[in-house]
């Protein structure tokens, strides 16, 4: 049984339509966060969860992008005791679908009534009352994004490699060959390689690693996941390669990383 009332964190980034003024005059503890740049792999964002410690995360958004989205699976996977209801303006099943796959415990689409979400935290605030533990989602289990979110980020340059890019979300915590990526883009290793590389700057084993490495801070972020599981959740199951790998990209070892932003 708990005996205080429940923290809310309420991450705002919506752009246009809000529903912040809705938990004016509520009777609990309440922390708004306003992300108008949300970036996922910014230990930063990751951090505000760590310091606030909250009893129930409310995500509220217009038209979400893929770098929200992805926000959003990293708090079900690294905070999955922590209770998340989300609010969109956008009007998509799969959006939904996927949203309570991923543990989201309600999803509503925006404009709605204030007595809803207060209704909602007021059946959250008796339920927090009378229940000691939630359980915990699998870590390793995770549901791939709908595919109409990626065209939503302008970072992607071009859809000759999007396949790649996509693949890469979801099975980065996997080997991946060359040539499995090349033939999801319809292409041969060769001129998969020369088109990655012209469209991104840099060469698909490069982009790989950088991704993984920022999965690897945001797991950091949370001083209850060990380096070694951070690792293996990243696709590495050297220690000692994704600890020579980590220092090179962040310039700290992943354990000065981890004291440094667990410390606060």
């Amino acid at each position: 049984m708990h005996n205080r009332e429940p923290k809310i964190l309420w991450l705002d980034l919506c752009k246009n339509e809000r529903h912040v003024q809705c938990l004016h005059g509520l009777k609990l503890p309440v922390t708004i966060c306003k992300l108008d740049d949300i970036t996922i792999h910014d230990a930063k964002m990751v951090s505000i969860i760590t310091r606030s410690k909250p009893h129930l995360i409310g995500f509220d958004c217009d038209f979400p992008d893929l770098p929200q989205l992805q926000f959003l699976r990293q708090i079900r996977t690294l905070y999955s005791q922590i209770p998340v209801i989300m609010l969109t303006v956008q009007h998509s099943e799969s959006l939904a679908v996927w949203a309570f796959r991923t543990g989201v415990r309600n999803y509503w689409v925006k404009p709605l009534e204030k007595r809803l979400i207060l209704e909602e935290i007021e059946q959250f605030t008796q339920q927090f009352k009378s229940v000691t533990r939630r359980p915990r989602i699998n870590l390793l289990k995770r549901y791939p994004i709908p595919r109409e979110f990626y065209f939503l980020n302008k970072s992607i340059p071009s859809h000759r490699t999007l396949g790649a890019i996509n693949y890469v979300e979801t099975h980065f915590q996997e080997k991946i060959a060359a040539k499995t990526v090349a033939a999801l883009c319809s292409m041969s290793v060769y001129t998969f390689s020369r088109t990655f590389h012209q469209e991104h700057h840099q060469t698909f084993r490069e982009y790989l690693t950088q991704h993984r490495m920022k999965q690897a801070r945001a797991l950091l972020a949370n001083p209850n996941i060990s380096i070694t599981d951070t690792a293996q959740l990243c696709g590495f199951a050297d220690l000692s390669r994704f600890s020579r790998l980590f220092r090179r990209y962040s310039g700290l070892t992943p354990s000065q990383f981890q004291k440094k932003w667990t410390s606060h």
